[in-house]
């Protein structure tokens, strides 16, 4: 776990804090965070608490005291004031990445081909073919970028959008998801940056806000 911890770090460039911990070994919920999982399933309730514990490991990397992550409205973590961050599951794994600017995006999945059925209503052919990787594998790292940049545009832009509002390209461990319509702030040719690793049979994507990004009024 603390290589895969190392990866997102990496991924995430400067400053960046991350953490993994195991989903199902009796974290505890703070009061905060209770009134989310009030009605949800045992195994939703271990993913959640998995979650929030990775990501106060992750505020203690980046010196800062560990805080609750309530869940708002929309099902999004509410961050501490001053705390960027993203948080994913897969497998019995929950893991965090954190950082103190900009935006962030994480998906962990495993690094297992993607069912070709899926693959149409994830990427047009091109995409996929263009990684570089076998198709399955290929679809499955596109769909990691889509997801990862979903969530680092989300919190400035509550825009819900489809793999169709994005174009993905790979070159090498690097990743650009280059948004084709207006979400929120973020004008159509914005482009989120970032990367991709395998770690412990596991896919790891991180995608970053534009460095500097001050929203369309540029």
């Amino acid at each position: 776990m603390v290589e895969l911890a190392a990866l997102i770090e990496r991924l995430g460039g400067t400053g960046t804090a991350a953490a993994v911990v195991r989903i199902g070994a009796g974290h505890a919920l703070w009061s905060e965070e209770v009134p989310a999982m009030a009605r949800a399933r045992p195994a939703r309730q271990a993913e959640f608490a998995a979650g929030r514990a990775a990501a106060r490991l992750a505020m203690k990397r980046l010196d800062l005291p560990p805080r609750a992550v309530p869940m708002g409205p929309d099902r999004a973590p509410v961050w501490p004031q001053g705390v960027h961050g993203s948080i994913s599951h897969d497998d019995g794994l929950a893991v965090a990445a954190l950082c103190r600017e900009g935006d962030l995006g994480l998906d962990l999945s495993a690094a297992l081909p993607l069912e070709p059925a899926l693959w149409p209503e994830i990427a047009l052919p091109e995409e996929i073919e263009a990684v570089g990787l076998e198709p399955g594998l290929a679809a499955r790292l596109v769909f990691g970028a889509k997801e990862a940049a979903y969530k680092a545009q989300y919190p400035r832009s509550r825009a819900l959008l489809g793999f169709d509002a994005m174009r993905v390209q790979v070159t090498g461990e690097g990743l650009a998801a280059r948004l084709l319509r207006t979400a929120g702030p973020y004008g159509a040719g914005t482009v989120f940056h970032g990367g991709w690793g395998i770690c412990s049979d596991r896919l790891i994507v991180v995608m970053r806000v534009p460095p500097g990004f001050r929203g369309l009024q540029q």
